[in-house]
């Protein structure tokens, strides 16, 4: 008896399973972008009171008006860093790239499409969610077959608690945008110590039941 409740506790321990949390952390900004200025604008965001590790990372990120084609921005975090954009359309045979005025888009390394290659929206704001840009080439001479190093999974198992660094950049002069609000979707998983240590608690409370239940000889 004693023997099938140390294996049933220890069958209950392995079929412990990952239970993921997805959080959302929103930041409002409202500032213009400076134009054709290397500087560009840094806007943080404080992550806090999460556990376990990075299973993915999604960002939205709402600008309005100027030139797409002008701007470059990134996120960072710890050891992580992404390219969400990189001077969207600009190639080896256009200079300039897209002309549309901002973006109300979703970044996901999951989604379909490379953003630097959306092929202009008519003029209009563009919408959707998009691979990240991914090309870490300087602004000035990036073009659209560069390599795509910088992608969201950068942050991939990394402890989610801290400040994120979101940076835009108008790299051209000529327009300028505005930077509405950001936000960072981070879901975590529970890390392997803390799986094992919640399947062990649940084995010695199935063992200690199982004992309660067992006569005295």
């Amino acid at each position: 008896m004693k023997l099938t409740a140390i294996l049933a506790a220890m069958s209950l321990a392995a079929g412990v399973q990952a239970q993921t949390a997805t959080n959302v952390f929103q930041q409002t900004v409202n500032t213009l972008i400076p134009d054709a200025n290397p500087n560009g604008y840094f806007s943080d965001n404080v992550v806090s009171g999460l556990f376990g590790g990075i299973q993915s990372v999604e960002v939205s990120l709402d600008i309005t008006g100027g030139y797409n084609g002008d701007l470059f921005a990134y996120l960072s975090f710890g050891d992580g860093y992404a390219v969400l954009l990189n001077r969207v359309g600009k190639s080896s045979s256009d200079d300039f790239g897209y002309g549309d005025p901002g973006f109300n888009v979703t970044f996901s390394d999951f989604a379909a499409t490379d953003i630097h290659l959306y092929g202009g929206n008519g003029g209009n704001q563009l919408i959707g969610t998009w691979q990240p840009d991914g090309r870490e080439t300087d602004p000035q001479l990036v073009i659209s077959s560069d390599l795509r190093t910088a992608m969201l999974s950068s942050f991939d198992n990394l402890d989610p608690n801290g400040t994120w660094t979101l940076f835009v950049e108008d790299a051209a002069t000529g327009y300028q945008s505005t930077l509405v609000s950001w936000s960072i979707e981070i879901v975590t998983v529970p890390e392997p110590a803390t799986l094992a240590l919640l399947g062990l608690g649940g084995a010695f409370l199935f063992a200690a039941r199982r004992k309660s239940q067992i006569p005295n000889p």
